[in-house]
């Protein structure tokens, strides 16, 4: 008998209640804000006028996000661009792999400031095991508001280990 089979039952048990709860959450806050989706390489698209940016970019080297996400693309039939994915596990995380991930982000961070006013937040939540954020800010010449730790733990309660994010809140001199 195959375990996992008797395990899911409980799995999409909890992973629906908790996306029940949330979408009832969602939709006492819901607006009629226009939204726009752009699937791109973001280090080659164009990025409209905002006033500020939240973002939570790939984090090097750990989750080859376009595998994981797979059944997205086919359901919203996006076109496959998981070559064009920044710090995607399967470039591991040597320092070559490192270094072309800080490289990549600082390009589309300094695409996104170009867009924002003076002053504007850039707030980044990232696992920075490789403590590359730092910098990363360094290089885009931010100023660091500071950086709080979060905790996470994942939808159905089931992490086997302890995980921190980092949320790095920067401002665009």
């Amino acid at each position: 008998m195959c375990e996992p089979t008797t395990e899911a039952l409980k799995f999409l048990r909890r992973y629906s209640l908790d996306t029940i709860r949330r979408v009832a959450e969602f939709a006492q806050v819901r607006t009629d804000a226009r939204v726009e989706v752009h699937h791109a390489d973001s280090r080659e698209a164009d990025f409209p006028p905002v006033d500020g940016v939240l973002t939570s970019p790939p984090y090097v080297g750990l989750i080859d996000y376009h595998e994981q996400h797979a059944y997205a693309y086919h359901l919203l039939n996006l076109e496959d661009l998981r070559v064009c994915e920044i710090g995607a596990a399967s470039n591991g995380v040597s320092e070559h792999a490192k270094a072309q991930y800080m490289a990549d982000i600082v390009t589309v961070f300094r695409k996104a400031l170009a867009v924002m006013p003076s002053g504007a937040p850039l707030i980044v939540v990232a696992n920075d095991k490789h403590n590359l954020y730092s910098k990363i800010a360094t290089q885009l010449g931010v100023e660091v508001e500071g950086v709080l730790v979060r905790h996470v733990n994942r939808r159905t309660g089931r992490r086997a280990i302890e995980f921190f994010e980092s949320v790095f809140i920067w401002r665009k001199p």
